[in-house]
């Protein structure tokens, strides 16, 4: 079916959807336990299946690549390149932190810094 102007759906459509600059770039997930000097290029935070997570296309001198965030790591990154201009030069970590209120558990954190 056509609209007023004799266009498609599906042109309307393609027309009308925006693409991220991360969907062609290969995911590399950030090791943890590992010191990780990146550039970060580009994130985009959104609803993922187990709550908010963040996609983050970075270069690692070898190439550009992605790596999703979730859970407290989100906070974390967003928290640190609030306000701050990408791309950024960082060195960051993914750790496991004991929690300071529930005895014997732990969780994700990201130690983030610029370089």
């Amino acid at each position: 079916m056509a609209n007023k102007k004799g266009e498609s759906l599906n042109d309307f459509v393609a027309r009308n959807t925006t693409t991220s600059d991360n969907e062609d770039v290969e995911t590399l997930t950030l090791e943890r336990d590992e010191l990780h000097k990146v550039t970060i290029l580009d994130h985009h935070t959104f609803d993922g299946k187990f709550g908010p997570a963040v996609v983050v296309k970075y270069d690692n001198g070898e190439g550009v690549f992605k790596t999703y965030l979730g859970g407290f790591e989100v906070t974390h990154f967003n928290k640190f390149v609030e306000g701050k201009e990408l791309p950024l030069s960082v060195q960051l970590a993914r750790v496991q932190v004991a929690s300071a209120s529930n005895e014997g558990r732990s969780y994700n954190r990201l130690v983030i810094e610029t370089v």
